[in-house]
């Protein structure tokens, strides 16, 4: 195993068993679905929740889709769900964010459902992805960086922290 997937598999270790099981054949299908795509890796402690997007480039937020695993739900989610929502007959998609949709599964056979794969074919195609079969993809974890990003911004004197501008009065 690599760094990353010995990494990936401590963050999965945290969960109870099942949701561990559950996560772990979703990104096994996800990975045979979404060939070639990065995997980028997030830890929200504050949610309790471990994301893996699958992304085209080294940047999480240009993902496909992403898998979101939290202590009793795990859900598929969307980047830009909000332009597949218009496509979406059987109303799956959940949310109410500007880009982002999800859907919650309930087991490994949900993601197998003709409307999930609808929706992720769906997504691919407004990426404009061509996926190869025999690309192989890598893990990146960007859990430490998160970390860092918080410390850094933790640390900041308040002075040099951006602040809200507001009007100015003149009497």
């Amino acid at each position: 195993m690599t760094n990353a997937e010995t990494e990936l598999a401590s963050y999965f270790a945290k969960y109870e068993p099942a949701t561990a099981k559950f996560g772990k054949a979703l990104r096994a299908k996800l990975r045979a679905r979404l060939p070639g795509l990065f995997e980028i890796v997030y830890v929200y402690e504050g949610q309790n929740a471990l994301v893996i997007s699958y992304s085209p480039t080294e940047r999480g937020y240009e993902a496909v889709c992403s898998i979101s695993v939290y202590p009793r739900l795990v859900k598929l989610g969307f980047g830009r769900g909000a332009e597949l929502s218009k496509s979406d007959p059987n109303k799956l998609l959940q949310g109410q964010g500007k880009m982002a949709r999800y859907v919650e599964l309930n087991s490994v056979a949900d993601f197998d459902r003709a409307e999930i794969e609808s929706l992720i074919a769906d997504a691919v195609k407004l990426a404009k992805l061509r996926l190869d079969p025999s690309a192989k993809g890598a893990v990146i974890v960007k859990a430490e960086a998160q970390k860092q990003r918080r410390a850094t911004k933790a640390a900041r004197p308040a002075s040099t922290r951006r602040a809200k501008a507001r009007p100015s009065r003149q009497t």
